[in-house]
């Protein structure tokens, strides 16, 4: 940490202010993800855009910098007294237009906040597995959920954002914005981790036809036959049926039968937003398997499909890692997932999801999927000395899933981590760095984790 004075209070107006002690402080700086710690100078909750464009121009004045968090899920490395986090997760207004099957969400709700209200009309946004994300992170960060087979990426979806700058003006992210710049900020806000802080966005819903979706749990020593099953299956299922096969430590409650809690266990869950007929060739291969200890698989709403993946409810100190996985990962499925099958593995979780989708790649950052299969391994790090073995096992699972790496990662599911060197192709990564100086040239706004390595070092900004 280090050794700057408080910074000196400042009237509300647009923004609540909370310094260390306070209760907001406290709230703020206990993100869903905590791995690191957070101890900035002063936490600011703004009310609206203009609130927002008050704390930038704040900071940059007392030479501070900014950094935005919402739910806080991707949390990641210290936070130190040289920053101010700008809290939005008030900024939580929804509203859904049925008839252009869009949505405007505030930089500060959920998922399920925004689910809740489309699904009313039929509609859904391409959520993750998780229904306490923010839409904000999630879509700047790509957003792969159930409907990415189907619908495609979250940030494929993106229309626009409201944003302010590093110089403390307000900015609408846009395709026919007149200013280059921000149709360019528009193309870093779709997957590329976005520039600037947000407090608006808009994007476009799915129609959902007849959404099923459910999970179902074996114990762990039927994973090379159900992994079998679930291979021999996939060239065979519909082309809307999202998977996500997993060896998951289960924790010692509900909703796990009593039988398997405390145990690692195998876990598939499967969704289909246009019928059941898409997941048939599945469901045929898995009745040749021992049956499931639980099945779950029905007619679903938002709310179910929110809790097929089996996501903690609460706060944890996640450290992970996500790779795109090419099309020879069946074949590796059963070795890769074996890596957590042990009781004593500090792995909670390594899963690999079918994303693959054909379709022409969108006007963004990252906006169709890098490859077919998405790896995910994650533990908790909490314990003192408890990161260097999660570290060597998550080492183990990347050896497990080299032949089918794709040498990029999925940084969004890289829990933890600051950043990945790997997460863009270097000539995106050096149109991201570009755009972020042209429009934070004083370097106030915290840089993306697309834009940082491991250590939390931001990436060198090209001149163009």
């Amino acid at each position: 940490m280090t050794s700057r004075r408080p910074a000196d209070p400042v009237p509300a107006r647009a923004v609540e202010y909370a310094g260390p002690g306070s209760g907001g402080y406290a709230r703020a700086t206990a993100p869903h993800n905590s791995s690191g710690s957070q101890h900035p100078a002063l936490v600011a909750a703004p009310r609206s855009i203009q609130g927002i464009a008050e704390v930038v121009r704040y900071a940059a004045q007392r030479g501070l910098r900014v950094l935005p968090q919402a739910t806080g899920h991707g949390a990641a490395g210290e936070v130190s007294d040289d920053t101010i986090i700008i809290d939005t997760a008030g900024l939580t207004g929804v509203s859904i237009d049925p008839a252009a099957r869009t949505a405007q969400a505030g930089a500060g709700a959920t998922w399920a906040t925004v689910n809740a209200a489309a699904q009313r009309y039929g509609l859904l946004g391409l959520a993750g597995s998780a229904p306490d994300v923010g839409v904000s992170g999630y879509t700047f960060g790509g957003g792969v959920g159930w409907l990415a087979r189907s619908d495609g990426m979250a940030s494929a979806a993106l229309r626009a954002v409201d944003y302010v700058d590093g110089r403390g003006t307000v900015r609408r992210a846009a395709e026919d914005a007149s200013d280059p710049a921000d149709r360019d900020a528009l193309w870093a806000f779709r997957g590329g981790g976005g520039v600037g802080v947000a407090a608006r966005l808009e994007f476009g819903l799915a129609q959902v036809e007849d959404l099923w979706a459910g999970y179902l749990l074996w114990p762990v020593e039927h994973l090379e036959v159900v992994v079998s099953a679930w291979a021999a299956a996939l060239p065979r299922i519909g082309p809307a049926l999202a998977t996500s096969i997993s060896v998951l430590h289960a924790p010692p409650l509900p909703p796990f039968p009593d039988a398997l809690r405390g145990t690692p266990v195998v876990h598939l869950a499967l969704a289909s937003p246009q019928g059941p007929g898409h997941a048939s060739a599945l469901r045929e291969a898995l009745a040749q398997v021992p049956p499931a200890a639980a099945d779950t698989w029905g007619s679903a709403d938002a709310e179910r499909l929110g809790g097929i993946h089996l996501d903690p409810p609460v706060a944890v100190p996640a450290l992970g890692e996500g790779r795109w996985l090419g099309p020879g990962t069946p074949s590796l499925a059963a070795g890769i997932l074996s890596v957590a099958a042990a009781p004593a593995s500090p792995l909670s979780l390594i899963e690999l999801r079918n994303v693959d989708r054909a379709g022409a790649p969108g006007t963004g950052a990252v906006t169709t999927v890098p490859g077919p299969f998405l790896l995910h391994a994650v533990g908790l790090a909490a314990a003192p000395g408890g990161r260097e073995p999660l570290e060597r096992e998550i080492g183990d699972v990347r050896r497990a899933s080299a032949p089918a790496d794709l040498g990029r990662s999925a940084v969004s599911f890289a829990e933890g981590r600051p950043g990945e060197a790997d997460s863009l192709p270097p000539a995106d990564r050096e149109r991201l760095a570009a755009i972020r100086t042209e429009l934070d040239p004083g370097d106030v706004i915290a840089a993306s984790r697309f834009l940082r390595d491991d250590d939390g070092t931001p990436g060198k900004p090209a001149a163009r």
